[in-house]
């Protein structure tokens, strides 16, 4: 079968805004406040710490500002003299896809605005700029492991690009195990990335007998895929009990097709033409087996013998594709973040992704509350960096005609999926210092 790039393999995904139109949307803050309300109880075990608030007027208002940005509360405030931790000039890590810049990108300002958070009343500072010398000293030695998928990537080329401003790292792969590793010697830290779209074990339902590497991505994105919903895939969880942090994240691949495993046999299908496997189903939908995937994983890290590090779960990053889908005339245009409307509500985002969102904070907070409980209430190692909102009002931030250049794009034309680097997500490491802080 023919090898397709990053770019190439996403052919074929309608899981977009267009392509869920038929099915109700979910507006975001009213969400959020239903599954914050919910975790009120573990609130302290996942939240984000004391950050250094210098407009805030009191230890009142810096706990409101902190408040405010663990539950994704916020704005994109314009800073005419913003500018970015890195380019794709002093960092060689960006790959194609990402690089908007490389490919005439005609405006930059999309890398003028900085995250405020709040909720209208507080004297909370924008984040950053990242402040990658605090960021060493409190990692001096240790390891951060990162497992998913492209998103994953991104979110690691964005902190090692950041952090190579102040040490240049050592790269290197590691194919047969699926690693890739940057070690920053001078500063004793190092960075893992495993990459995986599913976290559990899995494998192409017609190919070999094990999982297959990111090299065969299109062949997975082809699908269906086999996957085993209440099994932590050994290839990373072994891994993870040499890191001090494991920041986990995965969504967007369990809209494709597959069929869904527990306790060895077959429980539903999603798109896959299995008539029986649909029929029987106890799994039904993408967004029910993304919600077994998690709370296996995250169960499993908070038990896992010998794992005394940190784990971290990053929620779903949005897609802002509109006037069509991957290959049906979808674009994402937008020049500027997006603005909520009178009421304090966000725009609405595709209901997969919602659900997506949903299952991911839910699953965290019963996680949370499961190992507080085994640890006589003692506070858990798991932090949530609810992501969601703030990318919700980024539609401007992805690469669109941008990441690629002529002839290098494998047919997929426009991307409204990842985002340009340096850009809207170097936001995720202001707010991984922050929980690194607080650990």
């Amino acid at each position: 079968m023919k090898r397709l790039s990053i770019r190439g393999l996403l052919a074929g995904a309608r899981r977009t805004r267009h392509a869920v139109a038929a099915k109700a949307t979910t507006s975001v803050p009213a969400l959020v406040a239903l599954l914050f309300f919910f975790a009120a109880a573990t609130f302290s075990v996942f939240s984000l710490g004391s950050f250094r608030w210098p407009g805030a007027a009191d230890d009142g208002g810096a706990a409101a500002c902190d408040a405010a940005l663990a539950r994704g509360r916020g704005e994109w405030m314009r800073d005419a003299g913003a500018a970015p931790y890195y380019t794709n000039a002093t960092c060689g890590f960006i790959q194609n896809y990402q690089n908007c810049m490389k490919h005439g990108r005609p405006s930059m300002e999309f890398l003028r605005w900085r995250w405020r958070p709040g909720d209208g009343g507080e004297g909370c500072e924008p984040l950053g700029p990242f402040d990658a010398a605090r960021f060493f000293r409190l990692v001096r030695g240790r390891s951060m492991l990162f497992v998913g998928d492209s998103l994953a990537s991104s979110h690691v080329t964005s902190l090692v690009c950041a952090l190579s401003q102040v040490e240049a790292p050592a790269r290197s792969r590691d194919a047969a195990a699926g690693f890739e590793h940057w070690r920053f010697p001078a500063h004793g830290f190092a960075v893992a990335y495993f990459w995986t779209p599913f976290q559990v074990r899995w494998r192409l339902t017609r190919g070999p007998p094990e999982a297959v590497g990111p090299e065969r991505q299109g062949e997975v994105f082809a699908g269906p895929s086999d996957l085993h919903l209440d099994e932590p895939d050994e290839r990373w969880t072994s891994a993870a009990k040499s890191h001090d942090y494991v920041v986990l994240s995965a969504s967007h691949w369990f809209a494709r097709p597959a069929v869904y495993y527990q306790h060895g046999r077959v429980v539903g299908c999603h798109d896959c033409g299995d008539s029986n496997a649909t029929a029987t189903a106890i799994v039904k939908q993408p967004e029910h087996a993304q919600r077994a995937a998690f709370r296996a994983v995250l169960g499993a890290l908070a038990r896992l013998d010998g794992f005394n590090g940190t784990a971290i779960l990053r929620t779903v990053a949005p897609t802002h594709y509109e006037n069509g889908g991957w290959f049906d005339g979808g674009e994402c245009t937008a020049t500027r973040p997006a603005s909520e409307s009178e009421d304090g509500a966000a725009p609405e985002m595709a209901a997969t992704e919602a659900e997506f969102y949903r299952a991911q904070v839910e699953e965290f907070a019963a996680a949370a509350a499961a190992a507080a409980a085994r640890n006589g209430g003692k506070r858990a190692r798991l932090r949530l960096m609810d992501v969601t909102r703030m990318m919700l009002l980024r539609p401007d931030g992805h690469p669109d005609r941008h990441g690629h250049g002529g002839g290098e794009h494998d047919g997929f034309e426009i991307d409204c999926l990842h985002w340009c680097l340096p850009g809207a997500i170097d936001v995720w490491n202001d707010l991984l210092l922050q929980i690194i802080a607080s650990s």
